[in-house]
C-alpha cells in the first residue's frame, strides 16, 4: 500500500507508507557531526597614551587646532580642521593621510579642560575609530596631553601598531612646543599599509578576492594568477601604466598556525626600481559576519630611488581604489533569470543534444555541428555563453525595472518607508496594486528585493536603499538607471550616424536625459566638490574664501554654480553652456538658490567668452578656478579650450577637470564599469561631438598620460590627480 506525498517544492512523489512518518522522526533525531565553527570575538579595545609639558593649556590647544601648527609637527590640515560637524584630511604628503570628521572641539578654560574629538579613517577606506585629545592644567603647573584610541574589531596587531605609535607623536607634539621645531611625522620605510572592510567572514572573502574573477577585478590584472612564483601584471590606473606582481608565497585556510588564516606574500616591480618592493596581504575576522582585507608593502630602503614619495602617492591610489572595487565584489546579487521563463540550466546544451540516441530527426544521430553554427564553434562553450547572454538580457531588462521604480519613487518608498505588501505599497504610493505587484516581483527575482513570505512583505535591504533610495547618499547611483530609457530612444538617430558617418545633435535626445545626467552628477557634486575636492587642492579652500572669480564650462543644470556659491561667499561665478534647455534651468536653480546676485549664466561658447575677458562682475579679473565636470572630452577644440583657461587663470588658480576613469590602453578597459562608459559615450558622447566637428574623444578618451600631455602642451605646470572615491570617476587639479 502507497499514499502521495505532495512536495511543495517539487514534483510529487510517491513512498511507503512509513516513509513519512521515518523521514519526520529522522529530523528531529540528527546525526553526530560537527557544527562549530571558528568565529571572531566581538571587542572594543582601548589606548590610553599621555605626556606632561611645561606649556600652559591655551598653547597646548593651539598647537593641536590651528592648522599651520598642527603642519609644523604632525600633517597638512586640509579643509576646516577641528571644527565641529565638519570633515577634513590630516595629510601626511606621501600618499597616506586620515580622514577626519571633528565630532568636538571645546577650547581648555580656567576649570574646563579641552576636548578635541575625532572619527577618523586611515586613507579614507579603513575602519573608523574614535580619537579624543584631552588637554587640561597639570597639578604642579604645565598641561597634561591625553590622547585615547577606540576602536571596535579592529585588526589583531591593532594595539602593538597604534600602541607604539601614539608615545612618537606626543614627543613630537612636546618637542614642537619646546623648541618650535618643524619636525613632522618621518617617512616611513613601512607602507602604504591598508584596511579594507568587508562585510563577510573571511573565508568567504578570500576565496571571492582569489578567483580568477575576482583579481580580475578588484586587483585590475591584465594577466597573470595568484599561484606562487607566477607574475600578474596590475594596471595602475594613471600615466605611470602597469607593475609587475610576483607572488613568492601563499597559505591557504587552515594551513598554519596559530591563526590559520590565508594570506599571500608577494614582490611589486616597476621599470625604474632597483629592487622588488616587499609585500603582503592577509585576512582576518572583524566580528561574527564581517572581515578585514589588510595590504602592506616593506623594503623601500633597497629600492635606491631618489624621490620615493611619488611612488609611495601611486601605491596609496592604487591600493585606495582597489579596496573599493574589493567592497563591490560583495554587493548582494541575485540569480540570472531570463524573461518570459526561459531557462538555460533547464534547456540541454548543444552537446548534449548532440549526444541524444538515434532515431531523433532524419538522419539518425545529430550532427556534430549545429546547422547554422560556425562549423569550428565548440559546443560546450556556445552553451556557456548563452548562458552568459541570457544572464546579461536578464540584468538589462532589470536595469529598466529600476527605471521604473526610479522614475515613480518605489526605491525611496521602500529604502525610507520600510518593508510593505504590494497592497501596502499601493496606499503609500497611490498607485494600482496589480502593477506594483508585478514590479515587486520581478525586482526579487534580480535579487534588489527580498520578500518574506511568512508575511507577504518585500523590503529593500539597507545596503541597497544607500544606493537606490536616499538622493543624498554618497553612494547614491538611482539615477543611473533613468539614463536607459532616453538612451534606448536614441538608437535609431545613432544607428543613422553610424551608416551617414556623421554625429547627433544634443537636440535630438529627450529632455530627461539631460536632468538624469544632472542627478547622476549630483551624487558627487551634492557629497564630496565643495566638502572634498576642493580641500584637497592645496590653497584652494582659503583662496577661494578669501574670494575671487570662478567659472564653470558646461555647468549643465547649475548644480555646481549652486553648490560652490553657496559655500563661497566672497567669489562670483559665471557658468557656460551650449544647451538652451540647459542654461534655463541653470539659472532657474541660481534663482531659486537665491545667488542670482553672485552667479551669470551664458548660452555661449567659453573659448570666446574667457577671451574676451566675460565674468559675472562684468570686468576681466584672472580667473580663481575653472570647472569642468565631465565635458572635456566633448568639446570642440579641448586644446584650444585647455590653452585659454590658462591664459584666463590667475597665477595661483586651478583647474578642475573631472573626466571617467580610464586606462591608458583602451584593451584595459574591462568590467561593467567600462561598458556602462562605453554605452554611454556610443549612444550620446560620441555622436554629439562629432555633431559639434569635435575629435569625438568619447567618454574614455582622456585617460591620465593623455589629459597630462594635452595639459602639459597647454602651458600648466602640474597636474595632480585628486581622490573621488567613485568608481567611475577620476579628477585633476590642473596649476600653473
Amino acid at each position: 500500500m502507497t499514499f502521495e506525498d505532495t512536495n511543495p517544492q517539487g514534483p510529487r512523489i510517491h513512498r511507503p507508507s512509513g516513509a513519512a512518518d521515518l523521514a519526520r522522526e529522522s529530523a528531529a533525531f540528527p546525526p553526530l557531526q560537527g557544527s562549530a565553527v571558528p568565529v571572531a570575538q566581538e571587542r572594543w579595545e582601548r589606548l590610553v597614551s599621555t605626556v606632561t609639558v611645561p606649556e600652559p593649556p591655551d598653547e597646548v590647544w593651539t598647537a593641536l587646532t590651528d592648522p599651520e601648527r598642527v603642519a609644523s609637527w604632525l600633517a597638512v590640515c586640509r579643509g576646516p580642521w577641528a571644527v565641529a560637524g565638519q570633515e577634513s584630511m590630516l595629510d601626511f604628503e606621501d600618499g597616506e593621510f586620515f580622514w577626519c570628521r571633528t565630532l568636538d572641539a571645546v577650547a581648555p578654560q580656567t576649570q574646563r579642560r579641552g576636548v578635541l574629538r575625532l572619527l577618523w579613517r586611515w586613507v579614507g577606506v579603513g575602519p573608523a575609530t574614535s580619537v579624543t585629545w584631552t588637554v587640561a592644567a597639570a597639578e604642579a603647573g604645565g598641561t597634561t596631553v591625553t590622547v585615547v584610541e577606540e576602536a571596535e574589531n579592529p585588526p589583531s596587531d591593532w594595539r602593538s601598531w597604534n600602541g607604539m605609535g601614539w608615545p612618537g607623536i606626543l614627543d613630537q607634539l612636546a618637542a614642537h612646543l619646546r623648541t618650535g621645531t618643524q619636525w613632522r611625522w618621518p617617512w616611513r620605510r613601512f607602507g602604504p599599509y591598508l584596511q579594507i572592510p568587508l562585510p563577510v567572514p573571511p573565508y568567504q572573502a578570500w576565496q571571492e578576492l582569489t578567483s580568477a574573477a575576482g583579481i580580475q577585478h578588484w586587483l585590475q590584472r591584465s594577466s597573470g594568477t595568484l599561484a606562487p612564483g607566477e607574475e600578474l601584471t596590475l594596471v595602475m590606473g594613471d600615466a605611470s601604466g602597469t607593475v609587475r606582481m610576483r607572488v613568492t608565497k601563499v597559505v591557504d585556510a587552515a594551513q598554519e598556525f596559530p591563526s590559520y588564516l590565508p594570506y599571500l606574500e608577494f614582490e611589486l616591480r616597476r621599470p625604474t626600481w632597483s629592487a622588488a618592493l616587499g609585500g603582503r596581504l592577509w585576512i582576518e575576522p572583524a566580528g561574527l559576519d564581517s572581515s578585514l582585507l589588510q595590504v602592506c608593502h616593506f623594503g623601500w630602503e633597497n629600492l635606491d630611488i631618489p624621490e620615493p614619495v611619488t611612488e609611495r602617492k601611486l601605491l596609496t591610489g592604487f591600493w585606495t581604489a582597489a579596496a573599493g572595487r574589493a567592497s563591490m565584489l560583495f554587493l548582494p546579487q541575485g540569480p540570472p533569470a531570463g524573461p518570459h521563463g526561459w531557462s538555460v540550466s533547464g534547456a540541454p546544451r548543444p552537446r548534449e543534444a548532440t549526444e541524444r540516441a538515434p532515431g531523433h530527426g532524419s538522419g539518425g544521430a545529430m550532427p556534430a555541428a549545429m546547422p547554422a553554427m560556425p562549423p569550428d564553434a565548440d559546443p560546450s562553450a556556445v552553451g556557456e555563453f548563452l548562458d552568459r547572454v541570457v544572464s546579461d538580457l536578464g540584468t538589462a531588462m532589470g536595469g529598466v525595472l529600476c527605471s521604473l521604480g526610479v522614475r515613480l519613487g518605489l526605491f525611496t518608498a521602500l529604502g525610507q518607508g520600510g518593508p510593505a505588501t504590494a497592497t501596502e505599497l499601493a496606499e503609500r504610493t497611490g498607485l494600482p496594486e496589480r502593477q506594483l505587484l508585478e514590479w515587486l516581483r520581478g525586482l526579487t527575482g534580480t535579487g534588489y528585493l527580498t520578500h518574506d513570505r511568512t508575511d507577504g512583505r518585500f523590503a529593500l535591504p539597507s545596503a541597497h536603499a544607500a544606493v537606490l533610495a536616499f538622493e543624498d547618499s554618497p553612494f547614491h547611483l538611482g539615477p543611473g538607471y533613468e539614463l536607459l530609457p532616453p538612451l534606448a530612444a536614441a538608437v535609431d538617430a545613432v544607428a543613422a550616424g553610424f551608416r551617414s558617418g556623421g554625429g547627433v545633435a544634443r537636440s535630438a535626445y529627450a529632455e530627461p536625459l539631460f536632468t538624469a545626467m544632472e542627478r547622476m552628477s549630483a551624487t558627487w557634486l551634492d557629497t564630496q566638490l565643495v566638502s572634498q575636492w576642493i580641500p584637497a587642492v592645496e590653497g584652494l579652500l582659503p583662496a577661494l574664501e578669501r574670494g575671487g572669480e570662478v567659472a564653470d564650462i558646461g555647468c549643465g543644470g547649475g548644480r555646481a554654480l549652486v553648490r560652490m556659491a553657496r559655500a563661497f561667499g566672497n567669489c562670483r561665478f559665471t557658468g557656460y553652456d551650449l544647451h538652451r534647455p540647459n542654461v534655463l534651468r541653470a539659472r532657474e536653480a541660481v534663482r531659486a538658490a537665491k545667488v542670482d546676485d553672485r552667479v551669470s549664466v551664458e548660452e555661449t561658447d567659453a573659448v570666446g567668452a574667457l577671451a574676451a575677458g566675460t565674468r559675472a562682475s562684468g570686468d576681466s579679473l584672472p580667473l580663481l578656478l575653472v570647472t569642468m565636470f565631465d565635458v572635456l572630452h566633448d568639446v570642440a577644440a579641448p586644446e584650444e579650450l585647455l590653452r585659454t583657461v590658462r591664459e584666463s587663470l590667475s597665477p595661483d588658480g586651478a583647474l578642475l577637470v573631472l573626466e571617467s576613469l580610464s586606462a591608458d590602453d583602451p584593451a584595459d578597459n574591462t568590467g561593467p564599469r567600462s561598458t556602462v562608459l562605453y554605452a554611454t559615450s556610443t549612444l550620446y558622447c560620441l555622436p554629439t561631438s562629432l555633431a559639434d566637428g569635435a575629435p569625438g574623444l568619447g567618454t574614455l578618451g582622456l585617460p591620465p598620460a593623455t589629459l597630462r600631455r594635452m595639459a602639459t602642451a597647454a602651458g600648466f605646470g602640474r597636474v595632480e590627480q585628486v581622490p573621488t572615491a567613485n568608481p567611475f570617476t577620476a579628477l585633476y587639479a590642473l596649476r600653473p
